[in-house]
């Protein structure tokens, strides 16, 4: 009998070994992909982010001219509401859609730092706002969006509210989801990034979207040191006034081996993580006339987990297919299309009318 209970006891612990072993050694990582859509709006910054659990921030909105766009893309994503919007700094590079934006969704939440100006673009902003009934957060460091199942957002500046120059106002946001890490620096400059690094903050990340456009005034090799990024991404326009990006910060970047993606070269650019790994591509906007093609892969980029929207279009007898559109789009889709989160319609693609929608170039649809 004693045997017996020693022979019990024994199993016991094996299989609570077992269990534990397992529990360490599984997958903790939940189904969902983060997807951040780094817009192609010119010479300004407009980020727009699909969160795993469905919600959604805006990062800044471009010019004026940019705001129907900005709307559109939005839209076609099968979104009908903006959880967080931040506008990083009162710049109308950097705010002058947002006030058609705001008005065009159901907005939950908005953060800016606590710095005004007397532009009329920052005015018909606050107006909006108000018109709207919403409050303004005040966005400064150590304040957290979210913080739930492996995903956080915190803002890591501004520090202090003691800046003459409205550029180091910018909220600066690090979004971490799981293994994978995101810094959005609005246009804060080597002075801010100086503050961060004196803070002791952990800034590493896997993708930087660069401070000021790539400006020399931004983007440190101290701070590169600190986030070591392997890919950033710089938001500019084409041929701009300012010869952004400055070609010493492009030669620090591929000194420090950071893959660059330029949105006056590749057009929106769009990185999406599971949790555990990233990839980068191009938006099913058609590209720019004057664009080079899209480069080879590296060796580096092989190393990736290509998505399934790479897969060639699939030959198929349109009198027999369906396909999706959204609510307020102006393209259809596949079935599982990243872009159908929200809102689908099925329609056959015979009854479609090709005049108003276009085929998605990230799922590729047949054609008729």
């Amino acid at each position: 009998m004693q045997r017996y209970h020693t022979r019990s006891r024994i199993l016991t612990i094996f299989l609570l070994l077992c269990i534990l072993l397992f529990s360490s050694c599984s997958d903790t990582i939940p189904a969902g992909d983060l997807q951040i859509s780094y817009l192609d709006v010119g010479q300004g910054d407009c980020s727009f982010l699909l969160l795993p659990d469905g919600k959604t921030v805006l990062i800044d909105a471009g010019n004026s001219e940019n705001g129907q766009e900005i709307i559109q893309y939005i839209r076609d994503t099968g979104t009908d509401t903006l959880d967080y919007v931040i506008a990083t700094h009162p710049h109308a590079d950097h705010i002058g859609g947002m006030a058609e934006v705001i008005q065009a969704f159901d907005v939950k939440n908005v953060y800016m730092p606590k710095k005004s100006h007397t532009s009329g673009t920052f005015e018909k902003l606050l107006d909006t706002i108000e018109a709207k009934g919403l409050t303004i957060e005040t966005a400064r460091a150590g304040k957290v969006l979210f913080d739930t199942d492996g995903l956080r957002a915190e803002f890591l500046a501004p520090i202090d509210d003691n800046h003459s120059n409205l550029n180091n106002a910018s909220a600066v946001l690090l979004l971490t989801y799981h293994n994978n890490r995101f810094l959005f620096m609005g246009d804060a400059e080597k002075e801010v990034e100086n503050k961060i690094l004196e803070s002791g903050a952990d800034i590493f990340a896997d993708v930087l979207k660069t401070g000021h456009h790539g400006s020399d005034t931004s983007s440190t090799r101290p701070f590169l040191e600190a986030v070591t990024p392997s890919i950033g991404i710089i938001s500019v326009g084409e041929n701009n006034s300012y010869g952004h990006p400055d070609p010493l910060t492009l030669a620090t970047l591929e000194d420090m081996g950071v893959k660059v993606w330029r949105t006056d070269e590749k057009g929106t650019i769009v990185v999406t993580s599971d949790g555990k790994n990233i990839t980068v591509r191009n938006t099913d906007l058609p590209p720019k006339q004057n664009a080079p093609p899209t480069d080879t892969p590296t060796e580096a980029e092989k190393t990736l987990p290509l998505e399934d929207d790479t897969t060639p279009p699939i030959q198929e007898n349109p009198q027999s297919v369906t396909v999706y559109i959204t609510k307020s789009g102006e393209k259809y889709h596949r079935d599982g299309c990243r872009f159908l989160k929200n809102s689908r319609t099925p329609v056959l693609l015979e009854e479609l009318d090709t005049e108003l929608y276009t085929p998605c170039a990230v799922c590729n649809p047949p054609t008729k």
